[in-house]
């Protein structure tokens, strides 16, 4: 009886460790959000646990494809390197990993570029008010989207340790109903 309590207990400890196993965004460069105010090169999403060599990211302009020279991933990091520094705009990642567990994950990390414009732009410089709203429409829908994300990694994570948890309560049944 004592070693089938120790097994029980031993059970319930590593369930919140074998749920939380998923590979998370631990930061990224630019933050979501983030408004850059000077030039971008490069963007890097790092990552709690190694990732896999199938991870991609994809740079979004005004649902415009904006080509990435190189992306890479190195252990825990997502790197895409960019031909030359960013204009004006919002702008979203689209990212897509596998973890070291295989379980894939996607999101996005929206974010602002606005540097300071020359003298001799300033004429053809579009109102930032209207930057400012699409950019607050774009947090909005990324919130969403995040949300939506973090339910579902949630009702996954629910879902096995309400099985496991059946599990270990129907073989305790099972065995004790043999031993009387």
């Amino acid at each position: 009886m004592k070693k089938l309590l120790i097994i029980l207990i031993g059970m319930l400890v590593m369930i919140p460790t074998i749920v939380s196993a998923h590979t998370e965004i631990t930061s990224s460069n630019p933050a979501s959000g983030q408004v850059v105010k000077e030039d971008l090169n490069e963007i890097v999403i790092t990552y709690e646990g190694k990732i896999e060599s199938l991870s991609t990211m994809n740079l979004v302009k005004d649902g415009q494809e904006i080509p990435l020279v190189s992306v890479t991933p190195k252990e825990n990091q997502l790197i895409g390197t960019l031909s030359s520094p960013l204009e004006n705009g919002a702008y979203t990642v689209q990212w897509s990993i596998a973890g070291e567990d295989g379980h894939p994950l996607k999101g996005e990390i929206p974010f602002t570029v606005q540097k300071e414009v020359k003298q001799e732009q300033t004429e053809t410089k579009t109102p930032v008010t209207t930057k400012k709203e699409e950019t607050k429409k774009d947090h909005t829908q990324q919130e969403q989207t995040n949300k939506e994300t973090t339910a579902s990694s949630i009702n996954f994570k629910t879902i096995i340790t309400v099985g496991i948890v059946a599990i270990l309560v129907i073989g305790l049944f099972l065995l004790f109903r043999k031993k009387r």
